[in-house]
């Protein structure tokens, strides 16, 4: 059988304590599952900040409640199947990064966080920076059994490639089966780098926010839906197909310089220059980075790579034309779907809309880049 999955996914509230700042005290566990069930139509959800305290209370009080299900070690509201993960920072050679770990086993997530936590200042906070050694951390992973997966990997801010130019540089005692690629880049743009090759590549979205959740997602093989299966199939290989937004409207797609506010591509690595005003004050973008790593001359086919429609980033999508597209589709998933194999049909939503989402489906319009923290913009001329 065949999930969607949102694995990397915040919250920003939890048992009457904000867990990210600046976030919203919307942002919660039981929203977050609301949301992914009822409108975005997920299966499967990994939040990230399961590391907290407050957030393993919360979990332990809807469990308590029946309003989540813990059944052979995995969590559950209904038919949607939530994987406990922490999203944590580490140091390469001065250069932070940050890592996903997910956990098969609810319970084991707690004897983890027993040990690791000697190793934090803040653990009980978003994204916790790792005080120990690299090989500190590939110990306990590796006793633990878990996957990790260097999270937004080709970003400039804490992306793992701003720090090392191969994966086997850093993690040379655990297996990296998984690589998440960020809201800046696709398959298609990584696909001749020597570290994707023989390893899955996995599209989340990173949501700080409710509406953010799967813009990004994946379809993944798997043989039941447990926190278990739906990790095996990361490490087997099983993602079928990514799904998230054009990466040209990812923020930091392009070079960006700071001084002069331009966007553009850089020359070289050796010339990290503004071509316009000479500064050095710039955001190194996500297709630069990429054009530098190490290459294949014979890459290995990747699963397609399925254009999300991103509603914020296109004028004329408001809240109340984005309900009336869920109404009519149930979740937003199906919506994705049909864009991209052919079933969409108008529904009786308004033909200025359905206009854009046609010339949407036959990528009939300009892309506005995204670079240095601002989101790029889709214009239909």
């Amino acid at each position: 059988m065949r999930v969607y999955a949102d694995l990397h996914v915040h919250i920003g509230f939890s048992n009457g304590r904000y867990i990210k700042v600046p976030s919203s005290k919307t942002l919660t566990l039981e929203n977050i599952i609301k949301t992914a069930k009822d409108e975005k139509g997920l299966n499967v959800i990994g939040i990230v900040d399961f590391l907290c305290k407050d957030v393993i209370e919360e979990t332990d009080k809807l469990l308590d409640k029946g309003k989540l299900e813990l059944k052979d070690g995995s969590l559950y509201s209904e038919r949607l199947l939530i994987i406990p993960a922490a999203e944590i920072e580490l140091r390469f050679c001065s250069n932070d990064f940050h890592c996903l770990v997910f956990f098969e086993d609810y319970e084991k997530l707690k004897d983890f966080r027993k040990i690791i936590k000697t190793y934090f200042n803040q653990i009980d906070f978003s994204c916790p920076v790792f005080r120990g050694q690299i090989s500190d951390f590939e110990r306990i992973v590796s006793s633990f059994g878990l996957l990790a997966v260097p999270a937004h990997a080709f970003t400039p801010y804490k992306g793992f490639y701003s720090a090392a130019q191969r994966v086997e540089e850093v993690f040379r005692d655990i297996e990296v089966f998984s690589i998440e690629l960020g809201l800046s880049a696709d398959s298609k743009m990584v696909s001749y780098l020597c570290d994707v090759q023989k390893r899955s590549l996995l599209s989340n979205s990173d949501a700080h926010s409710l509406k953010n959740i799967a813009r990004e997602f994946n379809e993944i093989e798997v043989e039941n839906v447990s926190a278990k299966d739906v990790i095996k199939s990361i490490k087997e290989n099983r993602v079928v197909a990514n799904y998230g937004i054009n990466p040209k409207l990812g923020k930091y797609h392009k070079s960006y310089c700071n001084r002069c506010n331009s966007s553009f591509n850089l020359k070289s690595q050796n010339s990290a220059l503004c071509p316009f005003c000479k500064s050095r004050d710039i955001v190194i973008g996500v297709e630069d980075r990429i054009s530098w790593l190490y290459k294949t001359e014979n890459p290995v086919e990747k699963p397609p790579y399925f254009y999300t429609f991103p509603f914020e980033l296109v004028q004329g999508f408001g809240q109340k034309t984005i309900k009336k597209i869920i109404d009519v589709f149930e979740n937003e998933i199906n919506f994705i779907k049909s864009l991209n194999n052919g079933t969409f049909k108008n529904y009786n939503i308004d033909e200025n809309v359905v206009q854009k989402l046609v010339r949407f489906i036959n990528q009939d319009y300009t892309v506005k880049f995204g670079a240095g923290g601002h989101f790029g913009r889709i214009i239909f001329e």
